[in-house]
C-alpha cells in the first residue's frame, strides 16, 4: 500500500484513541492490516534493482512528501484550531506508527545488506502483501483514505 493512506490511517487512530499507549501500537498494527488489502504500489511486481531507477524512487518521494503534508496539517489543526495539544500529539503518533514498518524496510529496498531485524520486517511484510492490478489496485487506497477521512473529520469536529 502506498504510504499516504497508511498514514491516513494512523491519523484516524490517532483521532479516535485518547491513550498514545493504545494510538502506537494500534497504528502500527494498522500498517500490516492495510497490507491486506488488495493494493497497487511503486513496487508491485518488481525486482529490486528496478526500485531505485526511474520513475519509482520520484513518485516514492512525492507519496512521502502527501502523507507528510496531510500529517502535518491535521496536528497543527488538532493543536492551533483546536487548541488541544493531546489530540495533535495523539495524531502525529498516529500517522508516525502507521508508516513505521515501512521506515524500518527502506535499507531492504536501497541496501545490497540490511540488518537482520530489517530483514525479518521485510518478509513479514512481503507475505501480507495482496498486490491487485491497475485501477483495482488504486481504487481500493482512494477507499481506504475516504473512509478514514470521514472518521478522522467526524473525531475532529470537521
Amino acid at each position: 500500500m502506498l504510504l499516504t493512506p497508511h498514514t491516513m490511517v494512523g491519523i484516524a487512530i490517532g483521532a479516535t484513541t485518547q491513550n498514545p499507549l493504545l494510538t502506537v501500537p494500534l497504528s502500527i498494527a494498522s500498517h500490516f492490516a492495510g497490507d491486506l488489502v488488495p493494493h497497487w504500489d511503486f513496487y508491485s511486481n518488481t525486482k529490486k534493482e528496478e526500485r531505485i531507477v526511474g520513475w519509482r524512487p520520484l513518485a516514492l518521494m512525492a507519496d512521502i512528501a502527501l502523507g507528510i503534508a496531510i500529517g502535518l496539517t491535521t496536528t497543527l489543526y488538532a493543536l492551533w484550531v483546536l487548541k488541544n495539544p493531546m489530540l495533535a500529539i495523539n495524531v502525529f503518533l498516529g500517522g508516525v506508527g502507521a508508516v513505521l514498518p515501512d521506515v524500518i524496510e527502506a535499507p531492504h529496498i536501497y541496501m545490497k545488506e540490511e540488518p537482520k531485524f530489517v530483514e525479518a520486517v521485510a518478509k513479514v511484510q512481503s507475505r501480507l502483501q495482496f498486490q491487485a492490478p491497475l485501477p483495482w489496485g488504486i481504487i481500493s487506497q482512494v477507499l481506504v483514505m475516504l473512509i478514514s477521512f470521514l472518521i478522522s473529520a467526524n473525531s475532529l469536529g470537521l
